[in-house]
């Protein structure tokens, strides 16, 4: 896998994924301080626009990490972000840390299913990523829903290994390997 350029731009019929930029962090802590984008997050709480800037800058810095920004393609709006976790181009892997859309209008319209069909095309094909992992609460029904369409399989249960609003919580490990992405888009091709 050769992330070592990261991820700077993928494009579909409806959205663009793009490197997050320092312009991009008003609009996350503006996000991120609304409990209907946190809800599902591990966090202590509202995240302020230090705590974002601290956090992107340390995210530039690290190569085991990437902030993309989600955006409509035909307005140029931004509509959300995904956080990604534990690049390691030894085994070929990452974890996929938050996926969300702040707009609450942009919601159920096929953008998050897209970004993430997006995002696993990249990394299975253009990166050489052998294995995507997510994890959620799993009373997080949205994203159970988006994971297993996508072909995301339960792994098991991590015990406590989430915290939020300083209480622990479970939450459930999801992965897909490329074998799987291969087969499941050759059915796809199949039925087309």
């Amino acid at each position: 896998m050769d992330t070592r350029g990261g991820i700077d731009l993928i494009e579909t019929d409806h959205i663009i994924l793009r490197k997050a930029s320092f312009a991009d962090c008003d609009l996350f802590a503006e996000w991120e301080s609304r409990e209907t984008v946190i809800e599902h997050f591990c966090t202590t709480g509202k995240r302020n626009l230090d705590t974002i800037t601290d956090e992107f800058h340390n995210v530039i810095h690290d190569p085991s990490r990437e902030w993309m920004t989600i955006v409509e393609k035909s307005s140029r709006k931004p509509l959300g972000k995904i956080d990604i976790t534990n690049i390691d181009p030894i085994n070929d892997s990452l974890n996929i840390a938050i996926i969300y859309l702040a707009d609450e209008a942009a919601r159920g319209k096929g953008y998050g299913t897209e970004s993430m069909e997006a995002l696993l095309r990249h990394a299975f094909e253009e990166l050489g990523t052998h294995r995507v992992t997510v994890s959620h609460f799993p009373d997080d029904k949205v994203a159970s829903n988006l994971y297993t369409k996508l072909g995301f399989r339960t792994e098991g249960i991590l015990k406590l290994a989430g915290k939020r609003s300083n209480e622990y919580f479970d939450m459930e490990l999801r992965a897909i390997l490329v074998e799987e992405w291969d087969e499941q888009n050759e059915m796809k091709a199949l039925k087309a």
